[in-house]
C-alpha cells in the first residue's frame, strides 16, 4: 500500500505530458488486461490459499502449506499492484485523470480485499 502512495507522489512530481497521439483504445485494452489479472489473482488465491488455510489451522508448522500461503499472497498482491502500474503508465501517456484514478482505485481495492490474513 505504501508503494501506491509513492506512485501518487511521483505522479504529482512528474506531470502528465498530454499527447494528441494517445490511442483511445489503449485504456480499454489495459482495462481488459487488468480484469484478466484480477481474475487470475482470484483464481490463484482460491487454489493456493484455500487448501493452505485448512492445513495451517490443523497443523500450524506445515512448511508446504505455509509456502502455498505465501505464494498465493505474493502473487495476488503483485497482480493487484500491476493494475495500479497501468494507471501510472496511462498518467505518463497523458490519459484523463478519471481513467488513471479508476486503475488506482481498483488496484488498491484489490490489495485491501486481498490483505494477508492469519490462518
Amino acid at each position: 500500500m505504501f508503494a501506491i502512495l509513492l506512485y501518487l507522489y511521483v505522479m504529482r512530481l512528474v506531470p502528465a505530458q498530454p499527447s494528441p497521439e494517445l490511442d483511445t483504445k489503449l485504456p480499454l485494452i489495459l482495462g481488459i488486461v487488468a480484469l484478466v489479472e484480477l481474475a487470475s489473482g482470484i483464481s490463484i488465491r482460491s487454489r493456493k490459499l484455500g487448501p493452505a488455510f485448512e492445513t495451517l489451522r490443523n497443523v500450524p508448522d506445515d512448511v508446504r502449506a505455509l509456502g502455498l500461503w505465501r505464494q498465493g499472497v505474493i502473487i495476488s498482491d503483485s497482480l493487484a499492484m500491476a493494475v495500479v502500474l497501468f494507471g501510472v503508465v496511462l498518467h505518463f501517456l497523458g490519459a484523463p485523470s478519471w481513467q488513471v484514478a479508476s486503475f488506482f482505485i481498483v488496484g488498491a481495492g484489490a490489495m485491501l480485499l486481498w490483505w494477508p490474513r492469519q490462518p
